[in-house]
Order: C-alpha cells, then structure tokens, then sequence
C-alpha cells in the first residue's frame, strides 16, 4: 500500500474513532485528534498540487462544487480542531485561559460540527469514487455487488443518521446521549462509516443521474 493509500485508510479510522468519543477517555480523544490534525495536514501537503489546479483553467459545475466541497471541508476542520484545542482538558490545559475552556459557544461548535464534517467527507470521497475504486475496490467495478453494497449502505446509513439525531446535533441541540451511543462500540463505528459513505453513494448517483462534468 503507498503513502495516500494508507494515510487514506487511516485518515477514515482516525476520524471514525475521534467520533466515537463517548466509549474512550478524554485524554485518548485529544491524542486522537492531534493525530488525525497532523494526517490531514500531511494529506493537503501530498495533493496540494491536485488542489491548487482546481482552481485553475475552466471552472464547470462539478468542479466548483468540489472546490467549495473542499474549501467547506477545511474550513470545518479547522474550526474543530481550533475549539478542541480551546476546550481541552488534558494536553493544552496548561495553556488555554479559563473563560474559553468554559465557552459554551466553542463547545457547541465542537460538538456540532463533526457531523457536518462527516457529511463533507461522504461528498469529498463520493467525488472521487471512480479513483478510490481503481484502488481499494477494482474487484467490484460495474458488479452486482457494488450495487447491493450501495444499497445496504443507503439503508444503514439513513437508519444510522436517525439513531445519532445528526441533524439535530448539526443544529447545536442539547444532546447527551443518542439510541447509538447505547450500542457496542464496533456498532457505533459501523453505523458512523455507513453514515459517511451514505452520502457519498448519494453524490456518485446524482453524477450519474444529472452527468455531472
């Protein structure tokens, strides 16, 4: 596996497991998310050239859309991980004053906004569907298999996004706790994966459906 490959793989898991907060310590949380700030980081140093040259030459529909996608996906994880840092408990709390640790705003931020970055995530991976098939999935192209895949994964990911009320943590709502966080862990995991890949299922269907170029 080369170097995208696995920090692909890896970005996907760190992120799955920096979700899933409620089974791990808080310590654990923030290690976890430090290490998924310096994937992403190392991820748009590797493609910076790819992102870059969105932005030049003849924009189309598709490729505006992917370039706000990836600006709003930035953005969003950015914000994240600045209110992580601004809320820690461990790692930074030495160095963040008081009244920002205790800012409920940051923390209502940090709660809410995973679930919109789990979104962009689904749309960023389904816009480049065709590539990350060609190299974890090239046995499954153009299968039967690939199109019952997609449909249990719009299935699981529908029924997940309502045990874990992602819209109305998206909306900043009190919650403390979902129908999914009373589940295994190996459960949660899923559920959050099928909920991500929901989405991009549903933009590789809406290229083909409207030839998105």
């Amino acid at each position: 596996m080369d170097k995208r490959k696995f920090l692909d793989a890896a970005l996907i898991i760190l992120f799955l497991l920096t979700m899933s907060f409620y089974f791990l310590s808080r310590i654990l949380h923030e290690i976890l998310g430090l290490i998924m700030a310096a994937g992403v980081f190392g991820h748009v140093f590797i493609n910076r050239r790819r992102f870059f040259s969105a932005f030049k030459g003849k924009l189309s529909a598709r490729k505006v859309f992917s370039n706000a996608i990836n600006l709003f996906l930035i953005a969003n994880f950015l914000t994240v991980l600045i209110t992580g840092i601004f809320l820690s408990n461990y790692i930074f709390h030495d160095f963040i004053p008081l009244e920002l640790r205790r800012n409920m705003i940051f923390h209502q931020l940090h709660v809410a906004l995973p679930y919109s970055m789990m979104i962009l995530i689904g749309l960023h991976i389904g816009l480049h569907w065709k590539e990350l098939r060609e190299k974890f999935l090239r046995f499954m192209k153009n299968s039967l298999l690939e199109k019952i895949l997609a449909a249990l994964i719009i299935c699981a990911g529908v029924y997940g996004s309502f045990l874990n009320r992602v819209g109305d943590r998206i909306l900043m709502k009190h919650i403390f706790a979902t129908p999914a966080t009373e589940l295994s862990l190996p459960i949660f995991l899923l559920i959050l994966l099928s909920t991500i890949l929901l989405y991009a299922v549903l933009i590789v269907l809406a290229e083909k459906i409207f030839k998105l170029k």
